[in-house]
């Protein structure tokens, strides 16, 4: 997907597969985790076992493993931030100056290219904090009540009203610190208002410029087919020729090293 559509695919945050459901899990704030959407990448430079053995494709001599050449220096310049799309092949619109008139056309049309359920308002790009397992982080209430008084506020004798708010800004920021030989970096979309139109997926649309440079690293188990495949899809791709020429593609570091079959 990420050659063939140029897409990077931003997962729900209330994806039942995540590997740290707790991280979902925020007193008071659990619902607001489907506005949010993750892309999740490692801060390493160098292989680990435990991503080949349980990440990516459940086939491992399949897998491959994507080391992007300064990704997070450049980042706002490598991802397109007027849509992303969702299900349906349905475009997304970011919050702007344009969006007005995009609800306008779309509405005129019988077939609008997009799905106004939802605005994407924030992208952002940040390193996951691991705390504690029983870390306050994971027990705390993040909804609460506040007094306010319009009274004050007109000139007349109103009685202060009570309002619920809650911080749903915590959601995705943090893991319990058994997940941290991650060493995670995510991008985090986040919809306008909390929306929830249901999406299990946001696929953000990427400028060539992030492929400059890449370095795709063959699976330990791959037996000889791979680098001819990984080659077909490059060349395949919409990228212009000289970022193609720029991409290279090197055998693993621990190939033939590992004492696990690579189907298990």
């Amino acid at each position: 997907m990420i050659f063939e559509n140029m897409t990077l695919r931003s997962s729900s945050l209330s994806n039942a597969n995540l590997n740290d459901p707790v991280e979902k899990e925020r007193i008071g704030i659990t619902e607001f985790a489907k506005s949010r959407f993750i892309t999740c990448f490692c801060q390493s430079d160098h292989e680990l076992v435990p991503f080949w053995m349980y990440y990516g494709k459940k086939i491992r001599k399949n897998k491959i493993m994507m080391r992007f050449n300064n990704f997070a220096s450049n980042f706002e310049n490598c991802i397109y931030t007027d849509y992303a799309l969702v299900e349906g092949n349905k475009k997304c619109a970011f919050i702007s100056d344009e969006l007005d008139n995009i609800i306008n056309s779309s509405h005129s049309s019988n077939s609008s290219d997009y799905d106004l359920r939802g605005f994407i308002d924030v992208l952002l790009m940040f390193d996951i904090e691991y705390v504690p397992c029983k870390d306050d982080t994971f027990t705390s209430s993040y909804v609460g009540n506040t007094n306010v008084d319009f009274g004050k506020i007109v000139n007349a004798s109103i009685p202060p009203i009570s309002i619920k708010g809650c911080d749903p800004t915590v959601l995705g920021k943090k893991k319990s610190n058994p997940w941290e030989y991650e060493k995670e970096t995510r991008i985090l979309c986040a919809l306008s208002g909390n929306q929830n139109p249901g999406w299990e997926y946001i696929d953000l649309r990427l400028k060539p410029e992030i492929f400059r440079g890449l370095t795709i690293i063959l699976s330990p188990w791959d037996e000889g087919n791979l680098r001819k495949d990984v080659e077909n899809i490059i060349n395949a791709s919409k990228l212009p020729e000289d970022i193609k020429e720029s991409i290279i593609i090197e055998d693993s570091g621990l190939k033939g090293k590992l004492n696990f079959p690579e189907n298990e």
